[in-house]
């Protein structure tokens, strides 16, 4: 029983789900940004909860910020999913980052081909 609950978290703790890192500018715990899954291989999913309804938008960076690769404009939403193609980008780290008038939310992904 006790190898079972051990393997058990072992596996959650290194699921292909992510959860909110960096929660920056305002953000409270209500405001939610997951990432799956992650490391991607080909796809992930994008997906952002705020408390209320607001306009925002996505951008995607190296990880060092020396290159936007992507960036749009969401109308005002509490919540969004997007499923971003990575097959085209290289194995490395990047940062998906959430930006609103008054909040911000990022998180790492990784791909890995």
């Amino acid at each position: 029983m006790y190898r079972v609950l051990l393997l058990l978290l072992l596996l959650w703790g290194n699921n292909a789900y992510s959860q909110t890192k960096t929660i920056e500018k305002n953000a409270t715990e209500k405001d939610k940004m997951k990432l799956y899954p992650n490391p991607a291989k080909t796809y992930t999913n994008i997906y952002v909860d705020w408390e209320t309804a607001r306009s925002f938008s996505i951008t995607i960076y190296d990880i060092a910020y020396a290159t936007q690769l992507s960036e749009w404009k969401i109308p005002v939403r509490k919540s969004y999913q997007y499923s971003l193609d990575v097959s085209k980008l290289p194995d490395g780290k990047y940062v998906i980052s959430v930006i609103s008038d008054k909040r911000s939310l990022s998180d790492t992904l990784t791909v890995m081909h």
